[in-house]
């Protein structure tokens, strides 16, 4: 089996899934840069767009730069995964095995994985519009319950914390966008690259929605403080809870599938010879065996600041050694 997906569903892949990143880390899993966080996610979007559209317009050959993307897609998927069985505790009316609570997730990204690229990539442009629908609802439904005042102060941190958390983000930007390097044809290799500013733009949106429903933690707080304020506020009214739970976990599910569709498929690249079921197989397996080790936080958190200027610098140093070739141009 060979896995690929077409241009039009991997555009709708990386937006959903860069949205549901950007958010998550800046939001639940790192929220150092405090108020500052929604400047994070659109410096993340400028600086991971000239690399999108490297990416989608040139192809850059040899199998380096996939070894990588999938590396980072895996790992991060993991993560994805520990917040995915971190938060079904939370919200569990019974106490729960995170085993019990994790493998559901694992069989349904398999099978979906096996499903190939353009079911993926539909089903995100499904839950786009989906989201945009149930958000417009949350927001009418809360709106006098947003407070301004409390995104101030506009820098949190300050302008460092910012920037590290830019960084942090194109980072994610990358892994969660990975899926952009598959497809064989590319109609509109622009269109694909803006696709990660305009990610960006609605993560900020998002996160500054957030930060007006609760004050921002002076502190880094607990993992589960964050999240009860996201989900469980209580200054929204309690039928609103449904929509915002449904939001995240659909936002989350997403992410997991493209970043393990996209760690699956670009190991197939690496590998040439291995089946697609057999891989995706592998890589599932893999991603959840490492969302149960106790030491995957401080990995990540230890990749996190280097994950893009790795991909960066690869993807240069790809095109200049090997060169890359425009899918726009017929190899005639």
């Amino acid at each position: 089996m060979r896995l690929s997906i077409a241009s039009r569903p991997a555009r709708f892949a990386a937006l959903a899934a860069v949205a549901a990143r950007l958010f998550l880390g800046l939001t639940v899993d790192a929220p150092l840069t405090h108020n500052g966080a929604w400047l994070s996610a659109l410096i993340g979007g400028l600086l991971a767009m000239p690399w999108a559209f490297c990416v989608c317009r040139f192809k850059p050959r040899g199998k380096a730069l996939p070894a990588l993307l999938a590396i980072l897609s895996i790992l991060d998927a993991a993560g994805v995964l520990s917040a995915v069985t971190r938060s079904a505790g939370y919200l569990a009316l019974d106490r729960s095995p995170a085993l019990a609570l994790l493998l559901p997730t694992g069989i349904a990204a398999l099978w979906c994985v096996w499903r190939n690229g353009d079911a993926v990539g539909y089903g995100a442009m499904l839950w786009v519009r989906i989201a945009t629908a149930l958000l417009l609802v949350v927001v009418l439904l809360q709106w006098r319950y947003y407070r301004p005042a409390w995104l101030c102060p506009i820098l949190g941190s300050g302008w460092t914390a910012i920037l590290e958390g830019g960084i942090r983000s194109a980072g994610w930007i990358a892994s969660a966008s990975a899926v952009l390097l598959l497809p064989e044809e590319q109609d509109r290799p622009t269109a694909s690259a803006a696709l990660v500013p305009i990610a960006a733009e609605i993560s900020a949106v998002l996160i500054a929605l957030q930060q007006m429903m609760s004050p921002t933690f002076l502190s880094s707080g607990g993992w589960l403080a964050r999240l009860d304020a996201l989900l469980c506020n209580g200054r929204a009214p309690l039928y609103l809870q449904l929509p915002m739970i449904v939001f995240w976990f659909a936002g989350l599910f997403h992410l997991v599938l493209c970043e393990l569709f996209a760690g699956t498929a670009l190991t197939q690249r690496v590998f040439m010879r291995m089946d697609g079921r057999i891989g995706a197989l592998i890589v599932v397996a893999a991603a959840l065996a490492l969302s149960r080790l106790e030491a995957l936080p401080a990995w990540m958190d230890a990749v996190a600041p280097w994950a893009f200027p790795a991909a960066g610098a690869l993807t240069a140093a790809t095109m200049l050694l090997k060169g890359g070739r425009s899918p726009c141009v017929s190899d005639a």
